[in-house]
């Protein structure tokens, strides 16, 4: 049979315990750094300077104001607002590697309107249309000025208020 052991010596109370040593005297460093004029810090470190980025600049209001909205009414009532770019026609197709806002499509049973007629465009304030090579050509009617025929490819500058005659129908830009 095996005997229980006598307990250990038990664990001293607290107040018994020495505290660890105090040094005799506290040590403090300061390290001075000369501040070196127009804030080049650059040779206290070994990385080179960094570039500053400038923030990113949003455009102003009248910047924005500078981009215009038209809309262009058909004669039928339907109506498209334009900000870039359009063309119109009865199935109007860009040209390889040209780009529109809208394509705008045109029911003509009569077919006086071109596949493709018409391309409009905007440039700040200001819209431009220009005939696409179209078989009935595109007539402008500008207000307070003698109508002119649009020659093939060539941009004209149009205010609102102007009326288009494609084919047998028309539109008005606004």
């Amino acid at each position: 049979m095996v005997q229980p052991r006598e307990p250990e010596a038990s664990i001293p109370p607290a107040e018994s315990f020495i505290p660890a040593a105090e040094p005799d005297s506290v040590t403090t460093s300061t390290n001075i750094v000369e501040r070196i004029d127009g804030n080049d810090l650059s040779e206290l470190f070994d990385a080179p300077p960094v570039a500053v980025v400038e923030p990113p600049r949003f455009a102003t209001e009248a910047e924005l104001a500078t981009v215009s909205s038209f809309t262009i009414t058909l004669a039928t009532g339907e109506s498209v607002d334009i900000t870039q770019s359009a063309l119109l026609g009865r199935m109007p197709q860009p040209g390889e590697g040209e780009e529109f806002e809208h394509l705008i499509v045109v029911t003509d049973p009569g077919r006086s309107v071109s596949k493709t007629h018409l391309e409009f465009g905007v440039e700040g304030a200001e819209l431009w249309i220009s005939d696409r090579n179209s078989g009935n050509g595109s007539i402008i009617r500008e207000p307070g000025v003698v109508p002119r025929r649009a020659q093939p490819g060539t941009r004209y500058t149009v205010v609102r208020g102007t009326r288009v005659d494609i084919g047998d129908l028309h539109l008005t830009i606004t």
